[in-house]
């Protein structure tokens, strides 16, 4: 019996699917919208950085969400993760870190909150969406407690140069450092074996376990890659705005799933693609900025987000049925 790998699409970068090539045109579509729009103001240059930084932002820990959800889980809680862990980087530059030394502060923090929550899915035997649920809560809480009254603003000036204004061909590093992130994330799930097992395991648990595939480590790395993710996220956020308050990070996961589903990854996992979730996060953050400049109350960027979840589990759900 060998474990199903259907939902697996390799490297390859002419094979898009319909629902990639809609997305390519949707991107195109809202672009020109918006550029009309706003009468220009959309090709402003501080406006396609401010666009790019944070698309990247949201496309980093969107890396490690589709990896979780094509093993059929689910993270809810990296808004209250990202918060938690930039209290922790952000407390380590009032200490006195420069970038360099705070980044491991990050990287480590979000890993070990990353953890916990594989850990309670895959070892304590928790649902993922109750599992997320709760460290959401918790985490939120713990921010709540470390901060109490008190903002975090003394954020060194060379995370905005470095993330920010320094711009490699035109880029900013925080966009080449989520480009990164993706492509080698493309090349694990396309290339070795573990990448295939993440599909198998999304596809079927059991048969993947009766193959001899290590379910419970894949998916306790999955979430403890996410946290990593969006430890650096955290990092690339101080960049693009150098404040830690209680609400950093409030709403942050409805982003991140919106960007993976919306790029084709099914909620019931084993189907998916990381290309989709670039274009999928692009498109999030063009209605994200749309709704900025087109004066649009704010509300409403959040009511799009919870349609495009909705629109495509229900998309997803008649596929599955008619296969």
């Amino acid at each position: 019996m060998a474990a199903n790998t259907a939902g697996f699409r390799g490297w390859n970068w002419i094979n898009m699917s319909a629902r990639e090539l809609l997305l390519i045109v949707g991107v195109i579509v809202i672009t020109a919208g918006i550029a009309i729009g706003s009468h220009g103001n959309f090709w402003a240059a501080s406006n396609l950085t401010n666009l790019m930084i944070t698309t990247a932002i949201t496309l980093v820990p969107a890396v490690g969400m589709t990896v979780i959800i094509l093993t059929g889980g689910i993270d809810v809680s990296v808004g209250s993760t990202l918060g938690l862990v930039a209290v922790a980087g952000g407390t380590a530059f009032e200490h006195g870190f420069g970038l360099a030394a705070a980044t491991p502060v990050f990287l480590v923090a979000g890993a070990i909150l990353g953890f916990i929550n594989g850990a309670l899915i895959t070892y304590g035997r928790v649902p993922p969406v109750i599992a997320t649920l709760g460290t959401l809560s918790v985490y939120r809480a713990a921010a709540f407690i470390f901060l109490g009254n008190h903002w975090i603003t003394m954020i060194p000036p060379t995370v905005t140069e470095t993330m920010v204004l320094t711009q490699p061909l035109g880029i900013p590093v925080a966009v080449w450092i989520s480009l990164i992130v993706l492509v080698i994330c493309m090349v694990f799930l396309a290339r070795l074996p573990r990448g295939r097992h993440v599909f198998a395991i999304g596809n079927n648990e059991n048969a993947a376990r009766l193959n001899g595939i290590p379910v419970e480590r894949i998916k306790l790395a999955a979430y403890t890659l996410t946290g990593v993710l969006v430890g650096i996220a955290a990092l690339m956020s101080l960049g693009h705005s150098p404040m830690v308050q209680t609400t950093t990070g409030t709403g942050f996961e409805l982003t991140v799933i919106a960007a993976v589903v919306l790029g084709g990854t099914e909620l019931t996992g084993g189907r998916g693609s990381l290309f989709g979730t670039l274009l999928g996060a692009i498109l999030v953050g063009l209605v994200q900025n749309g709704v900025v400049l087109l004066h649009i109350q704010p509300f409403w960027s959040g009511v799009v987000l919870g349609v495009i979840i909705l629109v495509s589990v229900g998309s997803a759900t008649v596929r599955r049925t008619e296969d």
